[in-house]
């Protein structure tokens, strides 16, 4: 227990089942992801508390005696592969002196009435949430979340309840990630789009016509017309997409906003694509080598080395090759048309106003490719110590083991779900994204049955 948790834990008030039993599992996990990261005591408490008020009041039915598996739940949450409607994410620190990870989470909100007819697309708590946070948080802005709302979905309610009765599917939309910045607690916003009758990922084409409406400034006349939102970075994404025989394989998935005043806001645009070779990740990487900065080479090759890493495979392994399985997944959900989504690797390209050529983000989903949960959290940090960045990562490690509380870090994976990195500032800027497991047998198994054994599978100084 780390000393923010212990200290709230004993005077914050309780409040329903699924509260408590949520605010029990995720927030010990918060406490130690944000105590391990290094934040001053008074931001573990900041972080804390806004999920104990915030956040877990919307994460729905909670895991327990009452509930031992996703399959039972009336809205399942397309989050993880359990059903667990919350990922962490833990951004590593860079070579600079003093530098420290960055941390948050990403949340589906969950409401009462998700996946009836008042709320076939659980789109009721997002909004709520998102209204009562802008009268909290300074600087908050949801006029391009609000946007996105109104033109990647359809909004007959009535038409989804009834495709849904019918059998079709309908899962995840919305999803809102918290980030506890050093100044001020950040809410970015992530849509997947629901249209009638979707029977597969949205085409491109009406992505773009969504992409094309959006407005830089909100005009005082509602009727204005406005130009076709167009940014160098998005030009250079069209071109691409249109022309490269790599950026034809990538289908448009999900996009995401920061909920701040749109000339300051990110327009991050996510892709899949079955393509895992290196060759196909330094095309795309590049922009089919528009993005050449001086120390591109030298950004590649720490790239290749970071991916190899990651997906447990040899130095020698060849770059036009693409990456095996690690495993199979094991899932009891419909992911629907986002089950494609579940293999292969995730770009992003953030298309928004101030760049020349988009930011682009490179996500390996580990919980399919590389190896268990200590084989890559010990390569990782491994790498880290190597490329000058070590200063975290004995604490990454234990913590680690402190989320994995229902079982060995070796007899499994899943704890750590994607490695990503983009180039920032001549660095690789990397994150890893942590999920919580909250329906795995081993934090179900009722007291006085077998349960998986847990033991500690690092001892303190046996890191590497």
């Amino acid at each position: 227990m780390t000393e923010a948790w212990k200290a709230l834990s004993q005077c914050l008030p309780p409040g329903n089942a699924n509260s408590d039993a949520w605010w029990q599992l995720t927030g010990r996990h918060l406490a130690a992801i944000v105590d391990a990261a290094g934040y001053p005591l008074e931001k573990q408490y900041e972080a804390l508390l806004f999920h104990y008020h915030w956040t877990v009041p919307y994460m729905g039915r909670a895991p327990g005696p009452w509930l031992r598996s996703p399959a039972d739940l009336p809205w399942k949450s397309l989050m993880a592969l359990d059903g667990t409607p919350i990922e962490y994410s833990w951004k590593w620190n860079t070579k600079k002196p003093g530098s420290t990870p960055n941390v948050r989470y990403v949340v589906e909100p969950i409401g009462d009435d998700a996946g009836t007819e008042l709320d076939p697309l659980n789109q009721r708590a997002s909004r709520e949430l998102l209204f009562r946070l802008k009268k909290v948080l300074p600087g908050m802005d949801n006029n391009w979340a609000s946007h996105f709302l109104a033109t990647l979905f359809d909004h007959d309610d009535a038409v989804f309840a009834r495709e849904a009765a019918r059998g079709g599917h309908l899962g995840t939309s919305v999803q809102l990630a918290v980030e506890f910045h050093d100044k001020a607690t950040a809410i970015k916003s992530y849509f997947f789009p629901r249209k009638y009758g979707q029977a597969g990922l949205m085409p491109l084409e009406q992505w773009q016509t969504c992409v094309d409406e959006l407005r830089m400034e909100i005009d005082a006349d509602a009727g204005a017309s406005a130009a076709v939102f167009a940014t160098p970075a998005r030009t250079a994404v069209d071109n691409f997409l249109a022309t490269s025989l790599h950026g034809k394989h990538l289908t448009p998935i999900s996009l995401a906003v920061d909920n701040v005043a749109p000339l300051q806001s990110r327009l991050k645009w996510y892709f899949h694509t079955t393509q895992t070779s290196f060759a196909s990740v330094r095309h795309i990487m590049t922009l089919g080598g528009a993005i050449a900065p001086p120390e591109m080479d030298a950004l590649l090759d720490q790239l290749a080395s970071l991916v190899k890493v990651v997906n447990g495979l040899a130095d020698d392994f060849p770059e036009d090759a693409e990456v095996p399985a690690g495993s199979e997944l094991e899932t009891s959900l419909d992911f629907g048309e986002l089950s494609k989504a579940l293999k292969g690797y995730l770009y992003y390209f953030d298309i928004a106003p101030g760049k020349a050529v988009p930011e682009i983000k490179l996500f390996v989903p580990t919980r399919y490719y590389g190896r268990d949960d200590l084989a890559l959290g010990r390569a990782l940090t491994q790498w880290m110590e190597a490329n000058g960045r070590g200063s975290h990562c004995q604490r990454y490690l234990d913590m680690l083991e402190s989320l994995a509380g229902h079982r060995r870090l070796d007899e499994g994976k899943g704890l750590q779900t994607y490695v990503s990195c983009l180039f920032k500032k001549g660095e690789l800027d990397i994150t890893t994204y942590l999920g919580a497991e909250a329906f795995h047998p081993g934090r179900l198994a009722p007291k006085g049955e077998p349960c998986l054994t847990k033991r500690s599978t690092l001892r303190r100084g046996d890191s590497y």
